[in-house]
């Protein structure tokens, strides 16, 4: 069933402004950007069970207007429990994507399990690339609302969700810092880390941002989705380019499968922050604000 349209969202976005994007490969037009102000033509709610996203005012978004996705108090656990948007265009193969966005907010709450998502995705679960494993073609920028200065990438090409066998590599940056804490090809989840590639681990560091809050600030996230390379970048405090990953490993190891441009807010009670334990599940409603988004033509 096709999810209920969505307010609109998209207008074009300043480069200086603190927005999430991912980026494009070799592109002939510019990308459109939304700003969530009224009924979108690009975008629908999923329809997932945790919330529905929601237009409001906001003082943070450039036009004072910001698409809302709140998580209701005790969600169910897992994405197919949060609130959740899509591109209606589920085809989207390459090109620069993006979103100026205020990830969840948990401070005072204790240590929840929330995760504040931005991502393609593939629907086509078969096994094009023939490794034996369902297809999983997935660019993610994550953060989890008990670590808000900790931003997690991942690229994923495969995963088995009756064996856990996957096909993925993630970082995380500690983005006050600029250091990389995590950076790990894995084949099973919560196994070990495969040896690095050449070109999977660029930069070894990146600009730090010393109050850097993904949850209190509107931030920009941006990634270049291109058959032999995905580049993350966002912007540090003066608005320079700040590069996340470079990553140019095996090509393999990149999605190459049309995909949809999606944003979420869900509950994790599995997925710890490297900090230590955070599953607890939130007993009143957490949001995320969105005050833009990219897409590509």
């Amino acid at each position: 069933m096709k999810p209920p349209a969505l307010p609109h969202w998209l207008t074009v976005m300043s480069a200086a402004a603190m927005a999430l994007v991912i980026a494009a490969a070799p592109a002939t037009a510019a990308p459109r950007t939304e700003q969530w102000t009224g009924d979108s033509p690009y975008f629908s709610s999923t329809g997932r069970p945790g919330g529905t996203p929601t237009v409001v005012s906001h003082g943070g978004a450039n036009d004072g207007k910001a698409l809302r996705l709140q998580l209701k108090a005790r969600p169910g656990v897992s994405p197919g429990n949060g609130v959740e948007i899509t591109s209606n265009d589920k085809a989207y193969r390459y090109g620069t994507f993006g979103t100026r966005i205020r990830t969840a907010d948990c401070t005072g709450l204790g240590r929840l399990g929330v995760v504040t998502g931005t991502f393609t995705y593939s629907s086509d679960h078969t096994d094009r690339n023939g490794n034996g494993l369902p297809d999983n073609d997935e660019i993610d920028v994550e953060v989890l609302c008990a670590q808000p200065h900790v931003l997690w990438l991942t690229i994923w090409t495969d995963y088995s969700d009756a064996t856990l066998a996957v096909r993925k590599i993630s970082r995380a940056i500690n983005m006050r810092t600029g250091q990389i804490l995590y950076n790990c090809y894995a084949t099973q989840l919560g196994g070990d880390c495969a040896p690095a590639q050449p070109g999977e681990n660029s930069p070894a560091s990146v600009t730090p941002v010393p109050d850097f809050n993904s949850s209190t600030q509107f931030r920009t996230y941006m990634f270049d989705w291109q058959p032999g390379s995905v580049t993350f970048w966002g912007f540090d405090n003066s608005g320079k380019k700040n590069v996340l990953w470079d990553y140019r490993g095996p090509a393999s190891r990149i999605p190459d499968q049309p995909s949809a441009f999606m944003q979420n807010v869900w509950h994790t009670n599995e997925w710890d922050p490297l900090d230590g334990p955070a599953r607890n599940q939130p007993q009143t409603a957490v949001s995320a604000y969105v005050d833009s988004t990219v897409l590509p033509r």
